[in-house]
């Protein structure tokens, strides 16, 4: 049985549905990019500023044309999680693992995002690489820490949201050993693997809110 939902939530969850704009801003800086590869190149790339950083994947100069609408979409995609997050606070289910859960998501795929955005790749590499981690990595234990607290209301939710996160650890792990050549396989999709589930579970757990999908009833047990 779903309860009855605040206005306030249901602003929340829309904008976590709108992070689908991160995949339209990639779509679109993709398209004006010449012989992108999705495989083998990191979503950052999208980002660089100037034809001036050497891709690891083909060896030439990367160039990307629509830049500012790669980093201006994950920047929002940033400020969307963290709405989302304060917008919905209410809804879960009260308990301290809610609370460190939202936190974890707002700062990993919240700022992380948005750090990410601010501070290309190839202007400023090393806040861009925090930020990576934030949103790559750190995201993941709090979408498996909310799962955890929905286990008993929402079995199946819970289900979708832990599998997601340990898709996206299992993803983070491809992309380092990718990185660091210990493995042949291509550093872009490895990335996709990471960043793709959980961007999606934004989207989804938006919509399961708004159509009374998800029904956390009472506060868990510790």
């Amino acid at each position: 049985m779903s309860r009855q939902i605040s206005n306030q939530t249901r602003l929340g969850a829309l904008f976590w549905v709108l992070t689908v704009e991160f995949f339209i801003a990639q779509f679109i800086a993709q398209s004006a990019f010449t012989d992108y590869s999705l495989l083998l190149e990191d979503i950052s790339n999208l980002g660089v500023t100037r034809c001036d950083r050497i891709n690891p994947a083909s060896g030439v100069l990367t160039c990307s044309p629509l830049h500012l609408v790669f980093n201006a979409g994950i920047f929002i995609n940033g400020v969307l999680v963290v709405l989302g997050v304060w917008l919905t606070r209410q809804f879960w289910p009260r308990s301290g693992r809610t609370t460190i859960a939202l936190w974890i998501i707002a700062v990993g795929g919240g700022l992380g995002c948005m750090i990410v955005g601010l501070f290309p790749v190839n202007e400023n590499e090393a806040p861009h690489v925090v930020g990576a981690i934030l949103a790559l990595l750190v995201s993941c234990g709090g979408i498996a820490l909310l799962g955890t607290v929905m286990w008993r209301s929402s079995r199946g939710f819970a289900l979708y949201s832990i599998a997601s996160a340990l898709l996206c650890i299992t993803g983070f792990v491809l992309y380092a050993l990718a990185v660091s050549q210990q493995i042949e396989i291509g550093r872009g999709l490895a990335e996709r693997i990471t960043a793709w589930p959980q961007n999606l579970w934004y989207m989804v757990t938006g919509t399961l809110i708004l159509t009374h999908r998800i029904s956390p009833r009472k506060s868990p047990r510790a």
